[in-house]
């Protein structure tokens, strides 16, 4: 081979012309069917600390800077299932038990089925039961939570606003009483963040997958902790990472800082 420098600076020609007309327009086009496929990532708004605090009373993690708060009327309107005035006595909690026991018993055949009449009255006096439960539990939570959350709220408020907050549920499609993340959500953005246009991404990452809704609110929880609050660990107590926030890459904006990488964490 008389010109062999000739033959490679050829070939490099040619290499760069297959880049050019093949590889580049491939890479633009893969781009751009990424950015079809993940368009919430791409164009959601990004909501920093201070475009959190937009709209809402103050910029305090509390519930009387919720934009809600303000709306006395809303919070005139009592519990479902007049669970206002129905305390969990030592009288309340000892018939629950009974009911229990009785149910327990009905399936091992050690006593007769009740009328259908007084089992719905059974089953009727434990929901209410477990919700005032439910609503005391939740309270007590977000106040362990998040210090100084509710300060001089009156408990009937406090209890009324944890219901609604679990009837937002049903607006994507949970069951309530299988759902305590949306009050954890309802916390940190507010009753009425689905009517937000700041929290479109958030409400379009909850619905993306029917299958896994409290799995996406959880994220969303998470994600919030790590974009506005700065939080290394996530309100299940689980470390934020990369991994861990798996599901909202792609379909959340991406943090302005990013995720700590898992074995980073596991490193330590």
């Amino acid at each position: 081979m008389k010109h062999p420098l000739r033959y490679l600076a050829a070939i490099a020609v040619l290499i760069g012309l297959y880049i050019v007309a093949v590889v580049l327009p491939d890479a633009k086009a893969y781009e751009k069917e990424m950015k079809q496929k993940n368009i919430d990532y791409y164009e959601s708004r990004y909501v920093d600390p201070e475009e959190w605090a937009q709209g809402r009373v103050c910029d305090k993690l509390l519930w009387k800077c919720l934009p809600e708060s303000n709306d006395t009327k809303r919070w005139q309107k009592p519990l479902e299932n007049g669970l206002d005035s129905f305390e969990l006595t030592k009288e309340v909690l000892e018939k629950e038990k009974a009911i229990i026991q009785r149910w327990r018993d009905e399936e091992d055949g050690k006593v007769k089925e009740q009328s259908m009449k007084l089992s719905q009255l059974s089953e009727g006096f434990y929901d209410r039961v477990e919700a005032k439960k439910f609503l005391s539990k939740m309270e007590q939570r977000l106040a362990k939570e998040f210090p100084g959350f509710w300060r001089d709220v009156e408990l009937e408020v406090r209890f009324r606003w944890i219901q609604r907050a679990m009837n937002k549920a049903k607006r994507f499609g949970s069951d309530p009483k299988q759902n305590n993340v949306i009050v954890e959500l309802c916390a940190r953005i507010g009753l009425d963040f689905d009517k937000d246009p700041k929290w479109d991404a958030i409400v379009k990452f909850i619905t993306s997958d029917p299958r896994n809704i409290e799995t996406h609110m959880s994220i969303a929880c998470d994600y919030i902790d790590w974009t506005v609050f700065g939080k290394p660990v996530g309100y299940s107590g689980v470390p934020i990472t990369d991994w861990s926030m798996r599901r909202a890459i792609g379909k959340l904006p991406y943090p302005k800082k990013p995720y700590p990488k898992l074995h980073a964490q596991r490193s330590r």
